[in-house]
């Protein structure tokens, strides 16, 4: 059995419905650069990772085409929430926008990203894709 990274990266998904997906995750030292804050990559991958929720609420899988984040202010523990909205999904692209918070719902970091949606023939050229599901439908 494969552990996926996010099976192992203690993130999970609270609410999910047409456009948007609400994430949390929860924090340890781990999680921590050398400062003891959240590392960047521990923030993008949880917006990255609620950004492609949100986008399977379209009912097409995605992969991340392009994104671009901001961080605002640290954050050193405690449990983290990712809420991302859908600006647009159009026939081969969608755009969303994601914001983290803490757990004093202080605002973290703000993402945009592109997602690219597989077509069916897409899907087929990867070996691995068969008998997949998406973990968090």
């Amino acid at each position: 059995m494969t552990i996926t990274f996010l099976q192992s990266s203690r993130m999970r998904v609270k609410e999910c419905g047409a456009g948007y997906a609400i994430l949390e995750m929860d924090l340890d030292e781990q999680l921590l650069n050398i400062y003891g804050l959240v590392h960047g990559g521990a923030l993008f991958s949880l917006a990255d990772t609620a950004a492609g929720a949100a986008s399977f609420t379209t009912g097409r899988d995605s992969v991340t085409l392009n994104s671009s984040i901001n961080y605002i202010r640290p954050a050193s523990g405690g449990k983290l929430k990712a809420c991302a909205s859908e600006i647009h999904a159009g026939k081969t692209t969608g755009v969303y926008e994601v914001f983290i918070y803490d757990d004093q719902e202080h605002l973290l970091s703000r993402a945009t990203f592109t997602m690219f949606f597989l077509d069916e023939e897409r899907k087929k050229a990867h070996p691995k894709y068969e008998n997949q599901e998406t973990s968090i439908r």
